[in-house]
């Protein structure tokens, strides 16, 4: 079993972006599907609400870097911060066939003004931002190409997803259960917020 301090370590990481300002956001995007009627990789889906990255790299105020990437313990992969990441992340020139560096100009910038960490089989499952008054859910997980063209959605795998829109993770069909989150704080202990629920002011009505 993975230490308890080494958690609370990752949680204090992702808590301690409250607070912050983020001023850009920049990253590494891993193909959904590798090869569409002999064009090439395929990058985005309008049927899939959400970004699937190698890593992520958001720039803080004083130009502080603050990687994102995925860690594996045991079967499953959580989130974390990757500070080894960062000089891959800002170099463009690497990427290419089913990865390409891009700018995300569409993710919220400014003020970070909550940090929402969840916790799941023992590992940072997902972390819920709330940035200049606007949400972005980071989540360990995958979308799986079949030898149908479909995509099989995962997760606790070894991609960060991101979406812009909380709702939308609802609406996927994941091939484990979205259950079994806790939301912690960074010694993890239990916030008392329901478990797949979002802060009250990103509750749907």
């Amino acid at each position: 079993m993975m230490d308890e301090s080494w958690l609370a370590g990752r949680v204090r990481e992702f808590a301690a972006l409250r607070g912050r300002h983020i001023e850009s956001w920049v990253g590494v995007e891993w193909a959904l599907r590798e090869d569409v009627a002999g064009t090439g990789p395929q990058f985005r889906d309008p049927s899939v609400p959400c970004l699937q990255l190698w890593g992520l790299l958001a720039t803080l105020d004083d130009d502080e870097p603050f990687g994102i990437g995925t860690y594996e313990h045991s079967t499953d992969c959580g989130l974390w911060r990757h500070e080894w990441l960062q000089p891959k992340l800002q170099n463009q020139d690497v990427w290419d066939g089913i990865t390409r560096w891009q700018a995300f100009g569409e993710l919220p910038t400014g003020h970070v003004d909550e940090v929402a960490v969840f916790v799941g089989s023992s590992v940072v499952a997902e972390v819920l931002l709330t940035i200049g008054g606007r949400p972005l859910l980071l989540m360990a997980g995958e979308a799986s190409e079949t030898w149908g063209d479909e995509l099989r959605f995962v997760r606790l795998d070894e991609s960060v997803l991101v979406f812009t829109d909380p709702a939308e993770a609802d609406s996927i069909s994941w091939a484990s259960p979205r259950e079994g989150l806790v939301q912690v704080t960074p010694d993890l202990s239990p916030s008392g917020v329901p478990p797949t629920a979002a802060p009250p002011m990103l509750r749907r009505t």
